[in-house]
């Protein structure tokens, strides 16, 4: 049986109330509290529990589903957001709860992440807060921002596991150890980890679509994926160069804004070379969202040991820089 959030104010909670100065914690999450229909996502949650009257009610989605978003936008463990949860004035009133209210202990939150998985609801979760955004008319579609990021694993392989590009760690022994990263060369160094994709709206810098694969996948091979179908020009790096996909984008009327690769014996022209430029002038919008990750969400290594768990991750990542996105940009209007 699901439970149902019942806010609850306590006399507490009113003389703490009373105060006029608020932390800034406090108004990014009534900001956000306020933007997010959490109804539509409590509803596309539903069908992870049975619809049963018997037993002790859940603890209730919205409650679950906040304290997500609560743990990857300040980068919290499972025990460090339990006791924030006790201690943080501003996350009870995002929450709803009061300073009586017993905090749930971080297993229920694990289990909950679990049954989001399992339910194979996330894609349905993702859709819907892109959706709310639309409803604001905050995506243009005029074009899309292609790119990938690198995000090293959790646990990395010993020097006695393999270790080679393309390869992932197969050696069997403790559970602990990360089966579906890979490794893969960048630069000059070699890499072990995961990767994520995304499709960034290039005037309102929306995250539309996104993925998370092993590292050794190809940026080319999500290409198809992240493309949305309704924007005018797509823009990417040399690595997403495809010319059957060039062919099709001019029948179609959307303007080929992945830059030129130069082969052997067909180096890039002066024209090629000055159009790259002005291309990737446009591109580098896509990595802000990386680098906001990664600067301001701690987001250099993954948290867990395995593919479906961190693509969960990233995918709330996506989730908080869509939301913050459309509050930022409801306030100009």
């Amino acid at each position: 049986m699901v439970g149902q959030l019942k806010p609850q104010v306590s006399l507490l909670d009113s003389a703490f109330n009373r105060r006029k100065k608020r932390s800034r914690s406090d108004d990014l999450l009534k900001k956000i509290d306020q933007f997010v229909d959490w109804k539509k996502l409590e509803v596309i949650c539903q069908p992870m529990y049975k619809p049963s009257r018997r037993g002790r009610p859940t603890i209730p989605i919205q409650f679950s589903l906040k304290c997500l978003i609560l743990q990857y936008l300040y980068n919290l463990s499972d025990p460090a957001l339990e006791d924030a949860l006790i201690d943080r004035l501003s996350f009870q009133r995002f929450l709803g709860i009061s300073f009586e209210t017993d905090i749930p202990d971080f297993s229920t939150i694990w289990r909950f992440r679990e049954r989001l998985n399992q339910a194979g609801l996330l894609d349905q979760v993702f859709d819907a807060v892109v959706e709310q955004l639309e409803q604001h008319n905050t995506i243009l579609r005029r074009g899309s921002l292609i790119d990938a990021t690198l995000v090293q694993a959790a646990r990395r392989p010993s020097k006695d596991e393999s270790f080679l590009e393309g390869g992932s760690s197969s050696c069997s022994g403790s559970s602990q150890k990360d089966r579906d990263a890979s490794s893969v060369k960048h630069g000059k160094k070699f890499c072990f980890g995961y990767k994520g994709h995304i499709a960034v709206d290039q005037d309102s810098g929306i995250i539309r679509k996104r993925g998370f694969t092993s590292a050794c996948v190809h940026d080319s091979q999500q290409t198809e994926k992240l493309i949305c179908g309704d924007e005018k020009a797509v823009f990417a790096d040399k690595a997403y160069s495809n010319d059957e996909l060039k062919r099709s984008f001019r029948k179609e009327g959307v303007y080929y804004g992945i830059l030129d690769k130069g082969r052997r014996n067909h180096p890039l022209s002066q024209k090629q070379k000055k159009n790259n430029g002005r291309k990737s002038r446009i591109r580098s919008a896509v990595e802000r969202p990386f680098a906001w990750f990664k600067r301001m969400l701690g987001y250099r290594l993954v948290r867990y040991v395995n593919l479906r768990r961190n693509a969960l991750q990233f995918t709330f990542l996506c989730i908080i820089h869509n939301i913050r996105r459309g509050v930022c940009l409801s306030t100009k209007t």
